[in-house]
């Protein structure tokens, strides 16, 4: 059986986050959560193969406890199972770390054809980890990706976003593809998806699981190291008219040409 595994992360619903100060990383326990919504157009790029290949998708998420939601909302909308990430230890990673653990995880599922990432994700802006994985388990990707035009039993079809251009690819499988909000619309999840999803059952695997030691993940084992954070300030000026006269007279002194 075909297998396509998506990753989903567990984001900020607002900016409103507090910052922890010793690490100078994002306390997600301190802000309303939300799936990443890159994430769900590549959860959805899967789904949509799926109907066509009779594929297994599988999703995993990497983070705490509060992370199930994410999964339960995959399961909810047509994956076949899920598996959480979690531990202590790995708190703080940063793109390297994390890509290490997602790797082992493919390793340990076994057999994958296609590894599906959102493009980013809207707390980190990196778009790096993706293609991380794909460099861990030697697997060719595709960033960008626009859509699946077709596929074989040993190849996919893709176009993907390069620049201001668009390319037409075969890429052999396996190969991990990153993809963008471009690829499609995402259908609605259904009450009888969520009923499902609630009696789904959800694996949880640590570092011990994955065959990772503690000292290769985390904030520690980081290699990305923030030394500051701060929060931009921004003042504003307000000024009130009386009618449109001093209105227009103030437009008109910005477009006018310096002389």
């Amino acid at each position: 059986m075909k297998r396509y595994t998506v990753f989903l992360k567990q984001v900020p619903r607002s900016t409103k986050v507090e910052l922890d100060p010793d690490t100078h990383t994002l306390k997600r326990s301190s802000a309303v959560t939300q799936t990443n919504p890159d994430d769900l157009y590549a959860l959805q790029a899967a789904l949509d193969l799926k109907q066509k290949t009779g594929a297994e998708v599988v999703a995993v998420s990497m983070g705490p406890l509060s992370a199930e939601t994410v999964l339960r909302e995959a399961l909810q909308r047509g994956a076949d199972r899920a598996i959480l990430l979690s531990s202590p230890a790995f708190a703080g990673s940063d793109t390297w770390c994390t890509s290490l653990v997602l790797a082992a995880a493919v390793r340990k599922i076994g057999h994958c054809d296609l590894l599906f990432f959102g493009r980013m994700s809207i707390d980190g802006d990196t778009a790096q980890v993706g293609p991380e994985v794909a460099a861990h388990l030697d697997m060719p990707q595709v960033t960008g990706l626009i859509a699946l035009e077709d596929f074989s039993e040993n190849s996919i079809r893709v176009s993907r976003k390069c620049g201001n251009k668009m390319q037409h690819l075969e890429i052999d499988i396996p190969c991990a593809v990153m993809v963008s909000r471009e690829n499609g619309k995402l259908a609605c999840p259904t009450l009888a998806g969520w009923r499902i999803a609630q009696q789904q059952e959800i694996v949880r695997w640590n570092e011990t699981d994955l065959g990772l030691e503690r000292s290769t993940v985390g904030l520690h084992a980081s290699p990305t190291q923030v030394v500051s954070t701060s929060v931009p300030q921004t003042a504003k000026s307000i000024q009130w008219f009386d009618g449109g006269q001093p209105a227009s007279e103030m437009i008109h002194s910005f477009i006018q040409p310096s002389r």
